[in-house]
């Protein structure tokens, strides 16, 4: 009798925590319905990234050295393509970059300069996320 309750207890207790897992899972999957933008600083770098993704530090580069900053960033969450380019284009734009460079493929690159100032973002698509790997140098 004991054997079968302490069965019992554990498949119950084994069924949430799958449930939870998968909610959590699912939480992150979804795209949301509109992009919002929040402003990144890095040093004299001021840029838009939507707010559903999150910076990857162990996978990003940061040089900081006398007010000068040159970075290599992996951010991660989910959004099309299409609407990430939407979303880049217009808010650049309104930060005061400019559209220099779009290539289309399986890959999407956009590049948008500053006075000297140039961020390179590379949009990649994976299974269940948006990869944004963001270069920030100078031209």
């Amino acid at each position: 009798m004991k054997i079968l309750r302490y069965s019992l207890m554990f498949l119950v207790a084994l069924l949430l925590s799958i449930g939870c897992t998968i909610s959590t899972q699912d939480g992150f999957k979804k795209e949301p319905a509109k992009l919002e933008p929040i402003t990144e600083k890095l040093g004299k770098y001021a840029f838009p990234i939507p707010s559903n993704f999150i910076r990857k530090d162990d996978l990003s580069m940061v040089y900081e050295n006398k007010n000068i900053v040159r970075a290599y960033l992996v951010y991660v969450g989910r959004a099309k393509t299409q609407r990430l380019i939407n979303f880049f284009d217009k808010y650049m734009s309104k930060s005061g970059w400019n559209k220099e460079l779009f290539i289309a493929g399986e890959d999407t690159v956009l590049a948008y300069s500053r006075e000297n100032q140039l961020i390179v973002i590379k949009i990649q698509q994976t299974f269940n996320s948006t990869i944004l790997k963001i270069l920030l140098t100078t031209k």
